[in-house]
């Protein structure tokens, strides 16, 4: 399955000359700073060095020097598991997401994956919106999944499968 981005939205990014590289060390700290300033409860950086310690389908990519996006994912069995995504925001709506997602879904082909899995938060609707453009089906709920400023958050459980 290839996703279909807009004419626009490819001029968009050929003219950019991205580079996609596998999450490494030099990496960590420009991943974490994107993820302090995207999510209400950002990933500590201890937990990004722990994905540097196992072989993960993670990746960057770069906008000249730059990192622009990141997505850390990993096979689990006969899966892929789509863990943290994110674009920095002035890239967001320029369809760097669907690409994103799309590098991902070569990487889970060459490991023979099928299908990717994800948890998102219920309340994330710009997200769940994203997802399902792209034919994410929701297929359960995970209560309590996510930490609140007080309290959990329930997280919706999407796939999506692919040849």
């Amino acid at each position: 399955m290839l996703l279909r981005l807009s004419k626009k939205e490819k001029q968009n990014l050929q003219a950019n000359n991205l580079i996609i590289e596998n999450f490494s060390e030099p990496h960590l700290n420009e991943v974490f700073s994107i993820e302090s300033n995207s999510n209400p409860t950002p990933w500590k950086i201890d937990t990004f060095k722990q994905v540097l310690e196992v072989r993960t389908m993670s990746f960057v990519i770069k906008d000249e020097s730059k990192i622009i996006a990141f997505c850390i994912a990993s096979k689990v069995l006969e899966e892929c598991h789509l863990q943290n995504i994110s674009v920095i925001e002035r890239f967001r709506n320029h369809g760097l997401g669907t690409y994103v997602i799309e590098v991902l879904i070569g990487r889970a082909k060459i490991f023979g994956l099928k299908v990717i899995f994800l948890e998102v938060r219920e309340s994330n609707k710009v997200a769940i919106s994203f997802y399902k453009k792209l034919n994410f089906k929701e297929v359960g709920r995970r209560e309590g999944y996510y930490k609140k400023d007080s309290g959990r958050e329930s997280a919706l459980l999407m796939s999506l499968a692919f040849s």
